[in-house]
């Protein structure tokens, strides 16, 4: 004789899968404000994620027991962008990255390679 088992079977991993789903709200992005001098200063980053999961579930059938199976995995990755600078006057964002360095550095560079290859010719 075998012991019976629901028909009403819930797979952990559908737990975990659920509860992450409802946490998807601002403060995934956006972090806690701090206080900075008359400034408030608000990190903001992007968060992508993937999930993927299975689960099985056999009943009870003859003299044999339900038998069950399930596995899971993820990737998640958090890229910070910038932050917020909030004062009493104004709202400005500034990136990580900083755009006008960053043009500066290619315009360097590619200067650079068609000097070098003008000078190998």
């Amino acid at each position: 004789m075998g012991i019976k088992k629901s028909s009403n079977y819930l797979s952990p991993i559908a737990r975990i899968f659920d509860k992450f789903s409802r946490q998807q709200d601002a403060s995934l992005i956006y972090g806690e404000p701090i206080n900075f001098e008359n400034k408030k200063v608000l990190p903001v980053a992007k968060i992508n994620y993937i999930v993927g999961g299975g689960g099985g579930y056999s009943s009870e059938t003859g003299n044999s027991l339900g038998a069950q199976g399930e596995g899971g995995g993820g990737h998640i990755c958090v890229r910070p962008l910038g932050v917020y600078e909030i004062d009493a006057e104004k709202v400005k964002f500034k990136p990580i990255i900083d755009l006008k360095f960053t043009l500066t550095l290619v315009a360097v560079f590619t200067l650079g390679l068609v000097w070098l290859l003008k000078r190998a010719r």
